[in-house]
Parts: structure tokens; sequence; C-alpha cells
């Protein structure tokens, strides 16, 4: 029931689940998930109204107050530990969980609400020992999810379609340009919203799948510079698979199984390096750095000061406590431990050559 009910699509309004599920389906055996999530959006949407008419005027006036900070990277490439890291700068704005998911609404929500969320979250993340907070920083795809039909999160919801949901959120590839707009519409009211909650800072975003939208989000944030994280492709795979897994196991209204999700990580992580490495280089200098988690996790200190100086952020210094309390606090937390075949080695090093050879990791 927990999962359920943090489910991401229980935020959504009901319009907005039903256009899912006539687009996606249900299977028969999820259908009491399904009617759960139908109730629990029912029951919410007066307060999304409600917050819409308190807040729509403000939302629409508020400026982006300045471009934000990207973090990108392929799933499980070290994207949340660099979010959770580089927000402890008191300077930065960011995303929380809670407003990932309450996109609707986030802004009208009582402390009492607040803290009943807190203490039905569970301690950590469905796939790693992350530890999950309503405050702690989080990737605006969630809200996405719950606002219109594109979002990489659908790909954990209606997994027998996890390709065309790919290609079409992600990608943009899915023949419509007037999905695009809306996406474009949707990710800026929610942005707006959240620099609304956290006026005159600069947003510092984390979220994957802007890692094939680079070209997109520079129309739409002239300024906007960008961290690119990789890590070893080999455990890259092996722990998105393991995401999958977990998520749609957790949230799903279709069954799947191994062997689809880890064909369609093979392909999805080719064409998102792909778009990465077409877009990445019409960048300027200064608009981008990449960095690898190895060295994150080797000299976390001395990574974040190359990032600070190679886009040229200020503050570094007066930041740094901040980062080692941060890294303090860290020390005793455990990854998980997956392995490979060698056949799945063999056909990763074969699909994944180009990343391996541009990202400096041996095959």
């Amino acid at each position: 029931m927990q999962d359920t009910l943090l489910h991401p699509l229980s935020s959504s309004n009901l319009s907005n689940l039903l256009r899912l599920i006539s687009s996606y389906g249900c299977e028969p055996r999820f259908l009491p998930r399904l009617a759960y999530l139908s109730l629990v959006c029912l029951v919410r949407q007066p307060f999304s109204w409600l917050e819409s008419a308190r807040f729509s005027r403000r939302i629409e006036r508020q400026p982006i107050e300045q471009a934000p900070v990207f973090i990108i990277g392929h799933w499980r490439s070290g994207t949340t530990h660099l979010q959770n890291l580089m927000s402890q700068d008191p300077r930065f704005g960011r995303v929380t969980l809670l407003q990932a998911a309450m996109p609707h609404e986030f802004l009208s929500l009582p402390r009492a609400f607040i803290s009943g969320m807190q203490k039905a979250l569970p301690q950590t993340r469905l796939m790693d020992n992350v530890p999950v907070a309503a405050d702690a920083p989080w990737e605006e795809e969630m809200a996405l999810a719950s606002c219109g039909r594109l979002s990489f999160y659908h790909v954990s919801f209606f997994p027998k379609h996890i390709e065309r949901i790919f290609r079409t959120a992600v990608l943009f590839d899915g023949g419509d340009a007037r999905l695009k707009t809306q996406w474009q519409c949707q990710y800026l009211h929610f942005l707006k919203k959240v620099q609304v909650a956290q006026p005159g800072r600069r947003l510092l975003l984390k979220n994957p799948a802007n890692t094939a939208r680079i070209g997109l989000l520079k129309q739409m944030f002239p300024g906007a510079q960008f961290i690119h994280i990789h890590r070893d492709p080999y455990k890259v795979f092996a722990s998105t698979v393991h995401l999958y897994l977990k998520a749609q196991e957790a949230w799903g209204l279709h069954a799947t199984d191994r062997d689809r999700v880890a064909r369609h990580v093979l392909q999805a992580y080719r064409e998102l390096m792909g778009a990465y490495f077409a877009q990445c280089d019409t960048l300027d200098e200064g608009e981008l750095v990449e960095i690898s988690f190895r060295d994150l996790q080797r000299d976390p200190m001395a990574t974040l000061a190359g990032i600070y100086d190679q886009i040229g952020l200020a503050g570094f210094n007066a930041a740094a406590p901040h980062f080692q309390c941060y890294l303090n606090s860290q020390r005793g937390y455990r990854k998980n431990h997956l392995s490979l075949s060698a056949v799945e080695k063999r056909r990763i090093g074969n699909w994944w050559r180009e990343s391996f050879e541009r990202l400096g990791y041996a095959v």
C-alpha cells in the first residue's frame, strides 16, 4: 500500500491519469492499483484547483531569476550524489522531493501535512541506500510525470511501451511537435513555482533525461550551464537495470522482465549518449564541465573546486565548509553490489563502444 500511496502518479490530476491509461493501458492484475491511484487523484483535485486559483497569476509573472545550472548524465552515473553535494551551497535553489511529488499543491501545503508526509516516506530510495526526506533535493522529471504525457518516469508505470515512451519523452522523437511545446510550457511552469518558493536563488537542477535536451534547454534558458557526470558504463548498465526493475515492481501497471529491460537499457543508453555527444559540442567554453564519478569519490573537494572554476561559479570557498559537513555525514554509506555475466559485458562493450572511448573507459 505504501508504494501506491507514494506513487508518482498519485499527484496527477484525474484527466491526465485517464489520458495516460488511454494511451498505454493497464493490465487486469494491476487494476486495484489503478483504482487506488484514481481515488487519490480525485480526492486531491480540489486542492490543486485551489492552489491554481490562489497562485496562478503570481506564477505566471515569476521570472526564472538566473539561468539554471543543470546536472546531467545517464541514470545511475552519480547525478544524485553530485546534486546532494552541490545543493549544500546555500546560494542554490533546488527542487525538493515534496515539490516533485506534489507539483500541483506544494505552495499551499500546511506544515502539519508536510510533517505527516515525512513520516510516511520510506527510509531510503527504492533502488539504493540514499536516504529519503521531504526536503531532500530531487529531480523535476518526477513532477512532469503528473503534469502531462512527456516524462521519463512513465517507463516505470507502463513498461510494455518503454521504447515508445523513452523516444517520445526523452528524445522528443514522437512525431508530434505540439507535445514538445506542451512539455516546454509544463516544465517552465513548474520551475517558476519552485522559484516562487525559493526567491533570489539560482536553481540547481538534476535530471538525467535532460542529458538529451541540451539544445532545447539552451533555447529556453540562455546562459544555462551544464555539469555532466559519467561513470564506468558496466556499472551504469547493472545499476540501471536494477533501477528499472525496482521501480516497475513498485509502481508498474504492466508486468515486465529483466531481459526486456536489459535490451531497452542497451539501446536507450546509446541513444541518450549519442544525443549528448551531438549537442555538447555546440556549447561554448564555460557552459559545460565534465567530471567522472570516480574522481568525485576519490577527491570530492578538488572535483568541486574544478567545477566551480571551469564554468565560473563564484563562492566555492564560502560553500566549502557546507560541502565538507555533508561529506562527513556520508562516510557510512553502503553501495549496492551488482554483477554482470561475461555475455552481458561483451554486449555492452559492443553496443556502447563510442561512450567507452569518448569518456575514457576501457572496454
